[in-house]
């Protein structure tokens, strides 16, 4: 048996683009929280507040994570509504 061979390096351009991906969802998900803990009062029953909750921060997440996709469904609409979701 011959010694471990190691990985093929990541190509650049997919470290770029997992590390905009990261940043954009960790910001989205800041932003978030933000909005949450200092913004106006959720607009739904009592009983529907975490289900909201979970909402906004997993579209959020996810927004940020494929960002491609979310970008061009409604980031064109309003781009700065899109980096400050959801303000």
């Amino acid at each position: 048996m011959s010694g471990a061979t190691t990985p093929a390096p990541m190509p650049r351009g997919l470290r770029a683009f997992l590390l905009v991906s990261g940043g954009l969802a960790a910001w989205r998900v800041l932003s978030t929280a933000a909005f949450l803990l200092f913004g106006p009062p959720l607009e739904v029953p009592a009983q529907h507040h975490t289900a909201q909750l979970f909402f906004l921060l997993s579209k959020a997440f996810l927004g940020g994570l494929f960002w491609p996709i979310s970008l061009a469904i409604e980031g064109w609409r309003d781009p700065l509504g899109w980096i400050l979701y959801p303000w």
